[in-house]
């Protein structure tokens, strides 16, 4: 990261290393996860959890950070679980106790996985956009958006964003750096250079437009393995962006639906006005484009042969099941959800703990308590004791507002003041899998607990707001292959209507070879280990509305 004049930023200076096995601040190190300007984090146990610690050098940047991750609590932001100090005898460092988020950057995951642009916008690009407006809502801006700072969590394929060392607060912040703040200088937005070149002493106003800068140049580089203005390395990267406009990225590519290109031209207009004025409304754009794609948004983005690198083997999750066979598509559902769950809602618990508070900080941090999800196969990690009594002051993430019905929609109906479903039914009864399920699985490389994305058919293919009723016959058809079943491939199965809820089991899977098999799937919510998806608003008694993109889970018995 670099400061306003080109040089190493705030703090960046060379912290402690450790060897695997060093005790820090209660602490066990377990392996270095990566260093930077701002801090090292290393892989570390504490009461036989595991979390990844940061250490940063005591000054206001470290409390600034703190602060940061103390407002957003979002279950795609990196947990934030308390302080410690280091050394204990004449202190320098804080240590952060973080979710220890297992899974690959951004930039690894795309080259690993070669999406299809549909896959791409309803995997990473749609979540992390609404993910993003609920940062800007409780009062942050990250301002160090790129792929190393955004992981594909392995146990749910949801892109989770990290490292807020740069990371601005809107409200009652003193300002840090006056000319531009931290950040990464191919990431840099116009309005921040034009403020640097003209500047009179006056901070710079960031603001949300330049995490949304930002996340254009990913998007760019995601659909062309291309920077759009060149690197630091280059003659004149700040004029670059200042004044050039890149060759759009079906230019580039021509497997980049043209909707998509424009779309991220878009996103990488010079004036502030001239783009997307919150994240909220990027996000409906995305989801517009997901239910209009047709088969040229299936193809992957990249031809195969030559440019894609055999995935390395993932990283166990502690608990999971199989966690490397994780592949998620259709996420359209999970990522709404956001919208209407704030996680500033969810019940926090204190607990007592030996780790202090970091001077200028409100002397009270928060845990969340230990749930039933967390226990669950590649559930977020549970923290250990490491905070102090909770605050009734803390601050809230906000409610976001929707952005058209299509996602309101996406909320599920046990989201407060989210929807009104259909009146309390009975929930199907447990069942046996059909004979042949099991060995069918095995044949084809599923896993009990394994999650894939379907579409409900007939319904043109593209996700959108559907009516179902209870007992009703369905085909689905997978989104991308699964592991050994190809594409094309269809399911059939059964819904049921329960408490405000739509339940899916499938029993027969349909090859494109014209074979069919059978199969033992359940219709689940990602990331709360739910059986079934919400409903939307408008749904009744007798017909519920949903969104035609499920996901659907490897199971052994229907429960």
């Amino acid at each position: 990261m670099l400061d306003e004049i080109g040089g190493q930023a705030w703090s960046a200076q060379p912290g402690p290393r450790f060897e695997p096995g060093t005790e820090v601040a209660g602490f066990t190190i377990e392996g270095t996860i990566a260093s930077g300007s701002f801090g090292t984090v290393y892989r570390a146990r504490r009461s036989g959890r595991l979390y990844a610690i940061k250490l940063v050098r005591i000054d206001p940047r470290a409390d600034r950070e703190a602060a940061a991750l103390r407002l957003v609590r979002h279950p795609n932001v990196v947990t934030y679980h308390g302080y410690g100090f280091w050394p204990e005898d004449e202190p320098r460092f804080l240590v952060l106790a973080l979710e220890l988020v297992e899974g690959r950057t951004l930039d690894v995951w795309a080259a690993e996985e070669n999406p299809s642009a549909l896959e791409l916008v309803m995997r990473m690009l749609l979540p992390f956009a609404l993910t993003l407006a609920d940062v800007h809502a409780s009062g942050v801006v990250h301002r160090d958006i790129k792929e190393a700072n955004i992981v594909m969590r392995e146990a749910d394929g949801q892109p989770v964003l990290v490292d807020f060392g740069a990371a601005g607060l809107k409200e009652g912040a003193l300002r840090l750096t006056m000319r531009l703040p931290p950040g990464t200088a191919e990431y840099r937005s116009p309005e921040a250079l034009r403020f640097a070149r003209e500047w009179e002493g006056e901070p710079y106003p960031f603001a949300p437009g330049d995490d949304l800068w930002a996340l254009g140049v990913v998007t760019y580089i995601l659909l062309t393995r291309t920077l759009p203005f060149g690197d630091r390395n280059g003659p004149d990267l700040n004029r670059a962006i200042l004044e050039r406009t890149p060759p759009a990225p079906s230019v580039l590519n021509p497997r980049v639906p043209l909707a998509l290109s424009d779309l991220c031209m878009g996103m990488l207009e010079k004036e502030p006005e001239a783009r997307y004025p919150e994240a909220k409304a990027l996000a409906e754009d995305l989801l517009e484009l997901c239910t209009q794609a047709d088969s040229t948004w299936r193809t992957p983005l990249f031809p195969r042969e030559g440019h894609e690198k055999h995935p390395a083997p993932a990283p166990a999750v502690p608990g999971g099941q199989r966690p490397g066979r994780w592949r998620i598509a259709g996420l359209a559902l999970g990522a709404l959800l956001l919208l209407c769950a704030p996680p500033g809602d969810t019940p926090r618990t204190a607990s007592s703990s030996s780790l202090e508070t970091p001077p200028g900080t409100s002397g009270r941090e928060v845990v969340a308590p230990v749930t039933p999800a967390e226990s669950a196969p590649g559930a977020a990690l549970p923290p250990a004791p490491v905070a102090a009594a909770t605050n009734s002051e803390e601050p809230k993430m906000k409610k976001s507002k929707t952005v058209r019905t299509l996602i309101v929609a996406g909320c599920v109906a046990g989201s407060p003041g989210c929807v009104s479903g259909p009146q309390p039914r009975p929930l199907p009864p447990p069942a046996e899998c059909p004979p042949g399920a099991a060995a069918a699985h095995k044949r084809f490389g599923l896993f009990p607990g394994d999650v894939h994305g379907v579409l409900f058919l007939p319904f043109d293919k593209r996700p959108r707001i559907v009516p179902v009723r209870e007992g009703q016959k369905v085909r689905a058809e997978i989104i991308g292959p699964w592991d050994r079943l190809p594409e094309e491939t269809t399911f059939d199965g059964r819904l049921h209507l329960g408490d405000e809820r739509v339940y899916g089991r499938f029993t027969a899977a349909h090859l494109p070879s014209g074979e069919t098999v059978p199969v033992c799937l359940e219709v689940m919510t990602i990331g709360e280990s739910m059986r079934g998806n919400g409903v939307a608003p408008g749904s009744t008694s007798t017909q519920a509305l949903v969104i035609s993109s499920v996901s659907v889970q490897v199971v052994e018995r229907f429960k």
